[in-house]
């Protein structure tokens, strides 16, 4: 038995026997040996089979090969090819067309055993993939269910590593919604994309999505030769762009559309509003521009940290005559705190203010419109997922030397940060003190988050299975023959999908 790369060479994983004669990296191509069956079976369409004497080549000669196809038995189009080999020496009778029957047999078991497991929900799936790969066959695309993903060659040779996590957690939320969306991110492979994300009704409520993913760099090329768009990026950086580039962290639309508003405010001594989820980095958006404008003071809306007023802390504040001051939790102030903010600022015309809110309320929308503020909204990491890995990596450098595998990488910007950034840190750093050696992996992360991560791989109606389960097993006393009555399926389907939930890291 032995795997073949793409390209036609002998793979040698660590569960197949090594061979002396075949080694790792040898050729099985037709221009390379002269003829195998595998190849010949593919040039054929059919299955075949080469005797010793039909071999070109030296070190092929002497042994009977086969080759035999497994098709799809949706849209029959070839999957795979089983071949096999017997050398001449150890075999003092073959029969090539019984050998090649019994061949194609396997084959044929194989083929079934993929009709078989293909649910029709995965079947939904995959049909709709082929119609857009059809038509879309030099464009990344890629189909997704939760539970299994497709890609093109266009997508497999295009992306790469965590591009597919990055992608997959934009999908997710079409798959929750099942409403078809766009979204603007930035790729390793690709740069500047677009991805276009088209919600699929597979069987019941289960919802697919087929992304498409075009290269927005490639587009702007394509116009500029006919003279319509000039690229941006050949315009120099500013000098104030530059400095937040070096204390901020961040590679997508969304963080570079932040990054040109922040530039601009800190260039035009402008106020600012900041607004965004609790845990995106507002306060230190905001702290960095205040820093390269000179001194600041930071007063919070929320934890005060004197006995006075809010409204005279902000005017003790003031009284230092900084160039900045910065409010924190704008949004908890009244309409009498605005008011009285007001006309203390009024007597300070030189410093210039930040506000951090989770939204706009009369109040902050009072005060940005007294000092002339320029408003900043920052993005959850839901919506800039690319950011996510080269936050985790940016953590793990100020903690110390270890760095983060790549499936680790992938598990985090695939997961839905609720509490954004404060919370990622949080997991880094957890997972970097639970690890031992030099690279924290996947078992490093806490089993809470490794359990919410898993749920967040399930379709709706394996969430709705899982609870049931549970609730079972836990009426039960842990008493499967009495859970399995309960929800009226025999044990060895209750065993069955006891290991499936806990192959995902869930707790029963």
């Amino acid at each position: 038995m032995s795997l073949t790369a793409p390209n036609g060479s002998l793979i040698h994983p660590s569960f197949l026997r090594a061979d002396d004669s075949f080694p790792e990296g040898y050729s099985l191509l037709e221009e390379s040996c002269g003829s195998n069956g595998e190849g010949l079976a593919l040039e054929e369409g059919r299955g075949v089979w080469l005797a010793p004497e039909e071999h070109f080549r030296e070190d092929l000669r002497g042994n009977w090969c086969f080759g035999s196809l497994v098709r799809d038995p949706f849209h029959n189009r070839v999957r795979a090819v089983v071949g096999l080999t017997f050398p001449e020496a150890r075999v003092s009778q073959i029969d090539p067309g019984s050998t090649l029957l019994m061949l194609e047999g396997v084959s044929s078991r194989i083929e079934q055993e993929i009709a078989t497991r293909t649910s029709s929900k995965e079947r939904a799936l995959l049909d709709e993939y082929l119609t857009v790969t059809r038509r879309r066959g030099d464009t990344p695309i890629i189909a997704m269910d939760g539970k299994n993903s497709l890609m093109n060659a266009a997508a497999t040779s295009r992306l790469q590593e965590n591009d597919l996590a990055i992608v997959e957690g934009y999908a997710k939320s079409v798959m929750s919604s099942g409403r078809s969306s766009t979204a603007n991110v930035t790729l390793h492979g690709l740069g500047l994309s677009e991805l276009t994300l088209t919600a699929v009704q597979l069987s019941g409520a289960s919802v697919g999505a087929i992304v498409t993913i075009r290269s927005r760099i490639e587009q702007r090329h394509t116009r500029r030769s006919t003279g319509v768009v000039h690229d941006e990026k050949l315009v120099q950086e500013s000098f104030a762009l530059a400095q937040l580039r070096q204390r901020l962290v961040g590679a997508s639309d969304e963080f570079e559309a932040t990054l040109s508003l922040a530039a601009r405010a800190v260039e035009q001594s402008r106020s600012a509003v900041v607004i965004g989820e609790a845990g995106v980095g507002k306060r230190r958006l905001a702290g960095t521009i205040a820093a390269l404008r000179g001194s600041s003071v930071f007063v919070d809306a929320r934890h005060q940290t004197s006995t006075l007023p809010f409204t005279e802390e902000v005017a003790q504040a003031l009284g230092a005559t900084p160039d900045t001051l910065v409010i924190g939790h704008a949004d908890e102030l009244s309409q009498l705190d605005g008011i009285e903010i007001v006309r203390t600022l009024g007597g300070h015309p030189t410093t210039k203010v930040i506000l951090t809110a989770h939204r706009a309320t009369p109040t902050t929308i009072r005060i940005a419109e007294f000092c002339g503020a320029i408003e900043l909204e920052v993005a959850p990491l839901r919506n800039r997922r690319e950011d996510i890995p080269i936050l985790a990596q940016a953590i793990a450098a100020e903690i110390g030397q270890k760095v983060l595998s790549r499936k680790m990488l992938s598990a985090l910007t695939n997961a839905d940060w609720e509490r954004n950034v404060h919370q990622l840190r949080s997991i880094v750093t957890n997972a970097l003190e639970r690890s031992r050696g030099g690279e924290a992996t996947m078992d490093d992360l806490p089993i809470a988050f490794q359990r919410v991560a898993s749920m967040g791989r399930l379709s709706r109606l394996e969430e709705a299975e899982y609870s049931e389960l549970r609730s079972a097993l836990r009426e039960a006393q842990g008493n499967r023959r009495l859970a399995a009555s309960m929800l009226q399926i025999g044990r060895s389907t209750l065993y069955r999908r006891m290991d499936f939930f806990r192959s995902r890291g869930l707790d029963l």
